[in-house]
């Protein structure tokens, strides 16, 4: 069995916006960044303030697990991935009066955070034609800032990365 690489610590949180809300969730991982079962996810009104957005990531950087694989297999289970996606598309579409999962995504942004290394980068997706469906844009439309408490020079890089958003 070829041996897993050791990546450096990180911790993501993914960060979704449309005309209704942002949504803020933690997410833990090692190679890939997933749902936690707990759903936990703060949710603010799209006006919030700068402030208010940079502590709301910080708090669910905080909040993220670097999980080593082999410690918990479970974790990585293709069920339990996709059980955490399909309960997080029931809350948001029940908590916010969607109609359909289309509907939901039609004019969402997203981008993802991620603090390592002393920094944290923001990167933003296009939105794809099937709900759901994203790409990442060039690394050079992700912003990236030193590692900070700041939470208003936070915010205002996250409204940025949402500003290059497609």
């Amino acid at each position: 069995m070829k041996a897993i690489e050791r990546l450096p610590f990180r911790q993501w949180a993914d960060i979704n916006r449309t005309e209704k809300f942002i949504s803020i969730e933690p997410l833990s991982g090692y190679r890939r960044a997933l749902r936690e079962d707990d759903g936990h996810a703060i949710y603010l009104m799209p006006d919030a303030t700068n402030a208010a957005l940079g502590e709301a990531v910080l708090q669910a950087l905080d909040k993220s697990r670097f999980i080593w694989p082999p410690d918990e297999r479970e974790f990585f289970a293709a069920d339990r991935i996709m059980l955490t996606e399909q309960n997080w598309h029931k809350d948001v579409v029940r908590r916010y009066a969607y109609k359909t999962k289309r509907d939901l995504y039609k004019n969402m942004n997203w981008v993802r955070a991620k603090r390592s290394e002393g920094k944290i980068s923001i990167r933003p997706h296009q939105r794809r034609d099937k709900p759901g469906e994203w790409l990442w844009l060039s690394p050079d439309q992700k912003v990236v800032i030193p590692e900070t408490c700041d939470a208003a020079a936070l915010g205002s890089a996250l409204r940025l990365a949402f500003d290059r958003c497609e």
